[in-house]
């Protein structure tokens, strides 16, 4: 993510309850479906087109603590919104194909190991802070979003990146699930337009 799509994104608030998410959702898939191209509907349904929704069916508290222990962490709150809201999204960012459901969050050392493993070979410090070994995978496609579970904020949420694996570009860390979902969705915008 460039420093540009940070500054052109509002510091604060970002959507945190469900019916924030529903608000921004319902914006956000006008947005995308009155300007996307052929290149960035591949992967959205004739029903999300009809019904104007690039998103899913809402997950249900169980589905969520099912993903939870399965992962043995809790999920931040914002993205715990987000999955009551929509299990799951379209393109979320400009190389970021979409939005893991919760049944497909994993590990990122588990859906990356061999990238993992090169930067731990390499011992790249400023790299290779842990950050990959202990962060949460939830996005698919050419670029990962990451949630670093090493420490729970005081708000619940854990420190999110965006990370060009391609070029092994880790951001900033946002602050929260729901700051990376929105700059993502700056990065494509800029992409898109």
């Amino acid at each position: 993510m460039t420093d540009d799509a940070r500054s052109s994104v509002p510091p604060a608030p970002f959507p945190g309850t469900t019916d924030e998410w529903r608000v921004y959702l319902t914006e956000y898939s006008d947005w995308f479906l009155n300007n996307a191209t052929d290149n960035y509907l591949y992967d959205v349904s004739e029903q999300q087109i009809s019904s104007r929704w690039v998103g899913y069916e809402p997950a249900d508290e169980q589905l969520i603590a099912a993903t939870e222990a399965r992962l043995g962490v809790p999920l931040p709150p914002s993205l715990r919104a987000f999955l009551l809201t929509s299990d799951g999204w379209g393109p979320v960012a400009g190389w970021t194909d979409a939005l893991r459901s919760c049944a497909d969050i994993e590990w990122f050392h588990e859906t990356h190991a061999s990238f993992v493993d090169a930067v731990e070979e390499d011992d790249d410090e400023e790299l290779d802070n842990g950050v990959f070994r202990h962060s949460l995978s939830i996005a698919r496609g050419e670029d990962a979003f990451l949630l670093d579970t090493r420490e729970i904020l005081p708000n619940g949420e854990y420190r999110a990146h965006h990370l060009a694996v391609k070029y092994g570009d880790l951001s900033d860390p946002c602050t929260s699930f729901s700051e990376l979902l929105t700059l993502g969705r700056t990065e494509l915008e800029d992409v898109i337009e």
